[in-house]
């Protein structure tokens, strides 16, 4: 029996995403500098807390309301509400 070893990932791609997007912030007081590997550790772990208090209101059945989602197409915004008990506003409403 084969037993595979579970490494602890860096999510190098995760903190690329977050400079990135950090560099088409309007914020003009943040310096680049700053931004360290210690910030974005902060960043993923306030995620991490985000999508564990989102998936605990899914798994209880509540209603979620999320802001800014993409537009889809109506089809699939159907389906959306049809399979889960959430709501969607799109970035253009």
């Amino acid at each position: 029996m084969k037993t595979n070893l579970i490494k602890n990932q860096n999510y190098k791609l995760f903190k690329y995403n977050l400079l990135k997007l950090q560099v088409y912030s309007n914020k003009s007081s943040f310096s680049t500098v700053h931004f360290s590997n210690q910030v974005l550790e902060k960043i993923q772990a306030y995620l991490k807390q985000v999508l564990k208090i989102i998936f605990e209101y899914h798994v209880c059945r509540f209603k979620i309301l999320f802001v800014g989602f993409p537009f889809i197409s109506k089809m699939k915004q159907l389906k959306l509400t049809h399979f889960t008990n959430h709501d969607f506003i799109s970035e253009k409403s």
